[in-house]
């Protein structure tokens, strides 16, 4: 599977050729603050199977929960969150599934497999259906 990505003004462009290891919503206040929003929904695929096509995406990191770096990575231009590369998996990364192109975010390739730092969650969201509710990190 062959997967599109680009930032909002169309200056970055990725793809990947790999099915996703996991389709996961993370509720960590790092994604919080990232995304500016309750959580991310991320597909988790190995970084050999990236590229990116045109652009060069700004990047920033910090110190994850788990001690480790996470380093992310956006379009300087508009701002768009793309992807993120955990030193704690170093042969896997996130691509952020608001920044696919088409309806690929909608998940046509099933489920939503997870829920991470679900002690996070916000109240008013509800678990999904059928993702497996983990406590802090998922470790793939």
């Amino acid at each position: 599977m062959v997967l599109t990505g680009s930032c909002m003004c169309g200056l970055i462009k990725y793809e990947a050729d790999a099915e996703p290891a996991v389709k996961a919503v993370c509720h960590c206040l790092h994604c919080q603050k990232f995304s500016g929003s309750a959580f991310t929904t991320n597909f988790i695929i190995p970084r050999s199977s990236f590229k990116i096509l045109s652009g060069t995406p700004k990047s920033g990191k910090y110190t994850a929960d788990s001690g480790s770096t996470y380093n992310t990575f956006f379009c300087g231009d508009c701002g768009s969150s793309l992807y993120g590369q955990p030193d704690s998996m170093p042969e896997m990364m996130s691509i952020k599934a608001g920044s696919l192109d088409g309806d690929s975010a909608n998940l046509s390739t099933g489920n939503i497999d997870a829920e991470a730092f679900i002690e996070r969650r916000v109240a008013y969201l509800k678990p999904i259906e059928g993702a497996n509710q983990v406590t802090g990190m998922i470790k793939p």
